[in-house]
């Protein structure tokens, strides 16, 4: 019982704090906003558990502090949005199926090697 009142504490902060989130992007500028729901959109394509939450926060940190000092998007993501986020993503591996699943078929291929 505890394990489930638990599970359910955690989605009910995960959903407060995704709320809190999207309140936030909305206050950025226009620009700002976008970029950061477009890599949201990407992120979650990849997203592995609720956890994801740490992730999307990590992002808007940096676009509220780039947005602040007028650091234009290209500054803040390079000439690749994928290679920002996919930086941004490796990060946090166990949140993440596709990372998890490249380490698995990493390790699986060194242990045949090895065999």
């Amino acid at each position: 019982m505890t394990d489930i009142k638990t599970s359910i504490q955690a989605m009910i902060k995960d959903k407060q704090r995704y709320k809190q989130f999207t309140k936030d992007v909305r206050a950025l500028p226009t620009p700002y906003a976008a970029t950061v729901n477009a890599l949201t959109k990407y992120i979650w394509s990849f997203a592995g558990s609720g956890a994801m939450v740490d992730v999307l926060e990590e992002v808007l940190h940096i676009f509220q502090e780039s947005a602040a000092e007028n650091v234009p998007i290209r500054q803040i993501v390079g000439e690749d949005p994928v290679e920002f986020a996919e930086n941004i993503m490796a990060e946090y591996p166990n949140e993440l199926w596709l990372i998890k699943y490249r380490h698995q078929l990493r390790q699986k291929v060194a242990e045949v090697e090895h065999s």
